[in-house]
């Protein structure tokens, strides 16, 4: 997936807003392996342009790090970050969360031909499975009793390992979000450092939607966010951030 952020209207309401911004930065933290929405490489990503985008509305820089998935809810919960990104109340995690403003939604992925039709849940605790890290908390209870049950399910960090598992045959099925799959994809075809070599796969959606949050240790500044995400959005300049990625990544309503 590749960034078109040509539109020049966007930079120049973002730098307009940037010189209203406080000195105190909110520090963000995102989990890692999850480019397209959040690219620790490049900085850039849908979620990460509308949190600066909200928060700058509200009058506030940004400052970004990364951490595994699973480290995320213990950079909040130490007081390591201001807030985290791509997370939900389900993860346990004592925080003032934000409203939605992004929706993941992860499949299935598995060799074509494997299943002559999408399987249940429950038929997946007899495969070898690999998911991202923290699935077993996110896709709800079933999954979750399936994941607990299954000797052979594991979960990656790194979800351009679950790719490599899957085209290599160690895993008979990988759980993830198509756009990171896509993404992570084209990692792999285009690195002569793998040697996997990518067959055809199938996209089951077994699962739904999951609508995350920002969660932040200040409820002011839970406050602040929401403030500038209903203003970005009234604003069109949501809009316009949708719109400078293809393909579309579905943002909340």
């Amino acid at each position: 997936m590749k960034s078109l952020l040509h539109p020049l209207l966007l930079c120049a309401w973002l730098l307009c807003m940037a010189g209203t911004a406080r000195a105190a930065e909110v520090h963000i933290v995102f989990g890692q392996s999850l480019a397209p929405f959040a690219d620790e490489k490049t900085g850039r990503g849908i979620e990460i342009d509308i949190i600066r985008a909200a928060l700058q509305a509200a009058g506030h820089g940004l400052r970004i790090s990364f951490v595994p998935q699973a480290r995320v809810p213990v950079a909040l919960q130490s007081g390591q970050c201001d807030g985290a990104a791509t997370i939900t109340p389900d993860s346990g995690v004592a925080a003032a969360y934000s409203e939605v403003y992004i929706h993941y939604q992860d499949y299935l992925i598995a060799p074509k031909g494997r299943f002559a039709q999408a399987p249940s849940i429950a038929e997946l605790g007899r495969l070898r499975l690999v998911a991202f890290q923290k699935a077993a908390e996110y896709l709800g209870p079933a999954f979750a009793q399936m994941a607990r049950a299954n000797p052979r399910y594991k979960e990656e960090a790194d979800q351009l390992s679950q790719l490599r598992m899957l085209f290599a045959g160690q895993a008979e099925a990988i759980v993830a979000e198509r756009h990171i799959f896509e993404h992570q994809l084209g990692q792999l075809r285009s690195s002569s450092r793998f040697r996997e070599q990518p067959f055809e796969v199938e996209f089951f959606a077994l699962f739904d939607k999951i609508p995350y949050r920002v969660g932040f240790r200040n409820p002011a500044l839970r406050d602040d966010f929401n403030s500038g995400l209903a203003r970005i959005r009234a604003e069109g300049v949501l809009a316009r951030i949708e719109a400078a990625y293809v393909p579309l990544i579905k943002l909340a309503d």
